[in-house]
């Protein structure tokens, strides 16, 4: 008991001290840094936010790069119960990757996107974050891409 204390303790501090910057991450279980490799492994009630998104899910790999004193994330790596909000959609799968450099979300399996106004499932989401482009893949030719429509929207 005292430990876990100490080590929320700590993380608090560290986190306080990082929520300057555009994007941070926690761990509900642990988080693991690797400076060598420039990674962060977290587990249990994970979530991430950047300037773009926030994402939830079970375990997180997080690599970075050290840009002005700066830790900037560069790939990052969620496993299983991936939950994306982005404006007003919501992204649910088991693994994403997002990627920094073009900006991009590569979603798999039972893949949704929940808006105000549609549902769309399917096996696989590539999402262009800053074209505002989706494209949803079925798992292959017995499975199907299906887009729910809400018929009760006011004109």
């Amino acid at each position: 008991m005292i430990n876990k204390f100490f080590l929320y303790l700590i993380l608090s501090i560290f986190f306080s001290l990082t929520s300057y910057s555009d994007s941070y991450l926690k761990a509900g279980d642990t988080l693991i840094w690797d400076s060598g490799n420039k990674n962060y492994t977290a587990n249990g009630d994970v979530e991430f936010k950047n300037e773009k998104f926030i994402a939830y899910s079970d375990k997180m790999i997080a690599n970075y790069i050290e840009e002005n004193n700066k830790e900037i994330f560069t790939i990052v790596e969620l496993f299983d119960n991936v939950v994306i909000e982005f404006k007003d959609e919501i992204f649910r799968g088991n693994h994403a990757i997002y990627t920094r450099d073009d900006n991009t979300i590569i979603l798999t399996g039972d893949v949704s996107i929940e808006s105000p106004t549609r549902l769309l499932t399917g096996y696989e989401l590539i999402a262009d974050i800053d074209n505002n482009k989706r494209i949803l893949n079925s798992a292959d030719n017995e499975s199907l891409v299906e887009v729910l429509l809400d018929n009760d929207e006011k004109n």
